[in-house]
């Protein structure tokens, strides 16, 4: 299994945040993981870390939906108006504690998005989508 050099995690909750970093730093130790709790902090992150001329290869992105100062879906909306040098670095998978079918069928019909797993991050959901893209 070829894991990332590099994930990011947005989600308002500090606790998963870190069970997220826990988990990730198990099965990909050799990673750089980066940790956010204010979705547009993130977003500038992101902008100012992946300009149109630097190459970091896959990133990983695990999106929360419900956060209260910006959902998931803001965060797509505004991802999806970055450069496609920058959108093509990032693998986006949604993490989140919601069962609404709607959220479900919306990530799955995003483009942005890899795919849907219920938090918390585990190693199983790793080998789902490792599995899943091999």
């Amino acid at each position: 299994m070829n894991l990332p050099a590099q994930f990011i995690v947005v989600d308002d909750d500090p606790i998963n945040n870190m069970v997220c970093k826990y988990v990730i730093a198990n099965v990909a130790p050799a990673a750089s993981i980066q940790l956010f709790t204010d979705p547009e902090k993130a977003l500038s992150s992101i902008k100012e870390t992946f300009s149109e001329s630097t190459a970091y290869g896959e990133t990983v992105l695990f999106l929360d939906i419900n956060m209260p100062t910006m959902s998931g879906w803001e965060f797509l909306n505004e991802v999806s108006l970055f450069p496609g040098e920058v959108r093509s670095q990032i693998d986006i998978y949604i993490l989140s504690s919601s069962i609404d079918p709607e959220d479900i069928k919306s990530a799955e019909e995003h483009p942005l998005v890899q795919g849907y797993y219920s938090k918390p991050l585990s190693k199983e959901v790793f080998g789902k989508i490792y599995t899943k893209s091999e």
